[in-house]
């Protein structure tokens, strides 16, 4: 019979450390986690989990994308451009017919 590899067990602080760095260094959590021996998605779940009770601390990095918010905002832009593009062309034709 093959024996099941058991899970190791992280201490929680341990756990911090390894958030600190993650939000410190200027790696990528990939690159932390090969250096800690640590499962990429364990590491990227600890960040998270951070984060979510931390809302207050801002490492400068992009979080994840709110497609919704995005097609939203995408959406209000080209409206704004198109409404932009009719100003320029009513001011042109105001303007020519003062001289």
């Amino acid at each position: 019979m093959s024996e099941k590899k058991s899970r190791p067990v992280f201490t929680a602080e341990f756990k911090a450390d390894a958030v600190e760095l993650v939000l410190t260094s200027k790696e990528s959590v990939s690159a932390v986690a090969r250096q800690l021996d640590v499962s990429d998605g364990a590491l990227r779940r600890w960040v998270k989990d951070f984060k979510l009770e931390h809302p207050e601390h801002d490492d400068g990095r992009p979080g994840p994308v709110d497609w919704q918010k995005y097609k939203a905002l995408e959406a209000r832009n080209r409206e704004l451009e198109r409404s932009n593009e009719f100003l320029k062309k009513v001011s042109a034709f105001f303007a020519a017919g003062q001289r």
